[in-house]
Formats: structure tokens, sequence, C-alpha cells
């Protein structure tokens, strides 16, 4: 049975009720979980093996194995249990019609992303003396060009919004929503995505993100459009970076 493409669906009490129903029960979370948390463990033990300047091609790598490992769990589970990735993530083809929506969520939000992130550092650098730095792999866009540059890029535009969206608002969202409700929610899950990325300068525009993207599944029933969302923030991202080289 496909669920019908609705994106002027009814009532916000509708809408919370098609994401609650889309939740995984807890032991198929646990075993997904359980597989990210054992393959971060391993990776943590990268270091030993490479040098330091080997280490970004290895943590590269090593991060599309992880993502590559985990959606194959996703895969395998939702596949045994019969599961549809329309019905389940609005993730069928009929729903890509829904990325026309992407564009336009971002605008709509970009600015007061960026007032956030500027008032994020001004924060941290006049009331903790902070001096905010770059990530790790924000870092390699602000370099000369190179390989490298393509292929974190290629993580960052492709891989990266497909697995964490897929993780984040499809899998864990609906999960805390059916357990907690939509407004708690979506708080925890965009406190955790922010976390995730363990950088303290990027934490509040981050959670700010994963609100705009945790609503846009919610008010869409698509994941693509928080996946479209997400691809034009890491790419705007990335290219902002290597024009302020």
């Amino acid at each position: 049975m496909k669920e019908p493409l609705a994106i002027f669906p009814a009532d916000p009490a509708t809408l919370t009720a098609r994401l609650s129903a889309r939740a995984w029960d807890t032991p198929r979370i646990g075993i997904v979980l359980g597989t990210l948390f054992l393959l971060y463990f391993l990776a943590s033990f990268v270091g030993l093996f490479f040098h330091e300047e080997q280490m970004p091609l290895a943590r590269l790598i090593l991060t599309f194995l992880i993502y590559a490992i985990v959606l194959a769990t996703i895969t395998l589970i939702h596949r045994k249990c019969g599961g549809s990735w329309s019905v389940d993530f609005g993730m069928g083809a009929r729903n890509l019609k829904t990325l026309a929506l992407a564009p336009l969520i971002y605008l709509a939000a970009l600015p007061l992303l960026l007032l956030t992130a500027q008032f994020s550092q001004l924060l941290m650098q006049h009331l903790f003396g902070i001096e905010p730095e770059l990530q790790d792999v924000a870092k390699i866009f602000s370099q000369d060009p190179s390989i490298l540059q393509v292929l974190y890029a290629i993580m960052a535009i492709g891989a990266a919004p497909l697995y964490e969206e897929i993780m984040f608002r499809g899998l864990i969202f609906p999960y805390l929503v059916k357990h907690m409700g939509l407004a708690q929610g979506t708080l925890l899950i965009s406190m955790l995505f922010a976390m995730m990325h363990f950088h303290l300068p990027s934490f509040a525009p981050l959670l700010l993100l994963s609100v705009v993207l945790c609503l846009a599944y919610w008010r869409t029933g698509s994941l693509w459009v928080s996946i479209g969302v997400h691809l034009l923030f890491n790419a705007v991202s990335i290219l902002a970076l290597n024009l302020m080289r």
C-alpha cells in the first residue's frame, strides 16, 4: 500500500501521528545504534596504524566505510521487516518532486542560520574568551585545491546528507517523537546532531539547522526534502570556504 503524497496535509496532530507511525521499535533501533557505536569504537584506534600526514585520507575512507556499513544494516533490517522506503521514509520515486521545496526552505532559513552563527561566534569570543576555529574537515577546504578536497566534497555533499538524514531524521527522530512528543523529540535529536559534529563553535547553527531539517521532514513527510536542504547547506558552506581561501 502506497502512502499518499501530501505536500499540504491536514493538521499538526495528523503530521505528528504520521511521523510517529514510522518509528521503528526499540530492538531494531538498538541494533543500528549498537552497530554505529561499535564502528566508532573501532575507528578510535585508527591513529595507531597511520602517520599524521596519512590521517586525513584514512579518516575519509573510514567515514565512507562507516556510512556504507550502517546504511547496509538499516537496509537489511528494513527489507527483512517488509518495509517500504516510500511509506517509512517518504523516499519513493514519486516523492522526488518534493526536492523542489529544498531550495526554498534553505533560502528561508539561511538568514537565521547566518545570524545564529555570528551571534554564537561573538558570544564565544567575548563571553568565554574562546577563539572559534574551523573544523578539521573545513580546514581541508580552506587549503589549496587537491584530490583530497574533491573526495571530501563528494562525502560532504553526497554521502553525508544521505547518511545523516536517514540516521537522524529517518530513524531516531520518529522514535523520539513517538515516545516524547514533537517538541521534545526535535530538540533532543537536534542537540545530538550538533554534538556529533564535535565542534563547539558550530553547535548553535547546527542545532538550528537540525530543527529546520526536522520540521521540513515533519511537514512534507519526505526525507528527500531534508536531504536536499542538508546537501545545499554543505555545498554552500564548502563554496564559501573556497572563496575565503
